[in-house]
């Protein structure tokens, strides 16, 4: 009573070829949306990083009147790494930007101004979104005027 036409033992190349494709779409929506997540994340990062370092700079102005002279006047600045010794009191480690790597130099970036020593800026490099500084009575020329403020 079985009609012949109505006994299927497997799936056509057609359908295989539809199923593989639908999965390859999926997959390549995921990873490019598992890469926006990351960037995101290791931003959110750098801005409780950031904020950090300014607290420990500012207690080290409450008690010393001045930020740390690390790279004073160096209107690219250098490694928040320098901060290490003078911001000890105030910051057991001196976090890193997510994507650190020693021999890159990728790195959040310091400067003081001089000779007042009433300023400072922080370099921030955002994945996702702009790099910009932030800091305390920042210099326009400091990394550039095209670097904007956060």
């Amino acid at each position: 009573m079985y009609k012949a036409w109505a006994v299927k033992h497997g799936f056509t190349i057609i359908e295989l070829l539809v199923v593989m494709a639908v999965i390859g779409i999926l997959a390549t929506i995921m990873i490019v949306s598992y890469s926006g997540i990351q960037q995101r994340s290791r931003d959110s990062q750098r801005d409780s990083d950031v904020t950090q370092i300014k607290m420990a700079l500012e207690k080290y102005h409450a008690d010393k009147s001045e930020y740390p002279g690390v790279c004073s006047g160096d209107n690219m600045g250098c490694s928040v790494s320098a901060l290490a010794t003078d911001l000890s009191p105030y910051l057991s480690v001196i976090p890193h930007d997510p994507k650190y790597d020693a021999d890159s130099g990728n790195d959040y970036q310091y400067v003081r101004s001089a000779p007042v020593n009433d300023a400072y800026a922080i370099e921030v490099q955002y994945e996702a979104k702009s790099p910009c500084k932030t800091g305390q009575n920042v210099s326009a020329g400091w990394w550039g005027a095209a670097l904007p403020t956060c």
